[in-house]
This record gives C-alpha cells, sequence and structure tokens, in this order.
C-alpha cells in the first residue's frame, strides 16, 4: 500500500478513538415526571395488518394506584424505527376509578413503518379528576 494512504486511515483511527461515545449517541427523550399513581403493565406498538407496513396503534395497559378517580390520563410514548424517534402524546378519557386496571388500544403511531412492538419510553405525565 501507498503511504499517503496508510498516514489517512491512521489520521482517521487518531480522530474516531478522540471522541467520546456519548457524542455518536443521540439524546433519549424523557419528561421530567411521571405521575406515581399510574402504574403502566404494558405499552407497545402493534403489529401491522396483514399487507401493511405500518403499525397499527398503541397498546397500554395500567392501573390507576392512587385514592382518585380519574377522567383522564395523558401517555407520554417514545418510538423508534429504521426511519426516525418519534416522541408523542395521547390522552385516554373515561372514568377510572383507584383499583382499576386499564387496557385500551389507541391509533397511536398507526401512521409510521412498524420497527418493532418496544417502546422506547412510555408513562404517564398528567391526570384529570
Amino acid at each position: 500500500m501507498n503511504r499517503p494512504f496508510l498516514a489517512a486511515i491512521a489520521a482517521a483511527l487518531a480522530l474516531a478513538s478522540s471522541i467520546d461515545a456519548p457524542a455518536f449517541a443521540q439524546a433519549k427523550p424523557a419528561p421530567q415526571h411521571f405521575l406515581p399513581d399510574v402504574k403502566i403493565t404494558q405499552c407497545f406498538v402493534t403489529q401491522p395488518k396483514m399487507m401493511s407496513k405500518r403499525a397499527s396503534g398503541t397498546q397500554i395497559v395500567y392501573r390507576n394506584t392512587g385514592h382518585h378517580t380519574y377522567s383522564s390520563v395523558t401517555f407520554v410514548v417514545g418510538y423508534r424505527n429504521s426511519d426516525s424517534n418519534y416522541l408523542r402524546k395521547v390522552t385516554d378519557e373515561g372514568t377510572f376509578a383507584p383499583g382499576t386496571t386499564i387496557d385500551h388500544h389507541f391509533t397511536l403511531y398507526n401512521d409510521v413503518t412498524f420497527g418493532g412492538k418496544a417502546t422506547q419510553l412510555c408513562g404517564a405525565v398528567a391526570a384529570t379528576t
């Protein structure tokens, strides 16, 4: 091999080794505070319907562990596929009594290409009584 080529490779390796690993990683979005009275037991993006590449929504199973009946609960859900990282909110409305387990399917993320069931982030950020 010629010397200029080897020198260029050595310079590239030296530069790469001088950069911290976190500089390559993208910051993961996270809300400041999740509600302690809403315990999420499952949160996942549902598989596409037959002949589709798009996710078919988001399933969230949670329990009201507090002492108040909620009329709405707002969740933030992070999702990642091969195209992008997403962070979106969805609000569940109804009557959610203390001790009740709620299992709801939302249209959240039904407009993006399915990249697996796993969510990157899932938590309740607001609730009204």
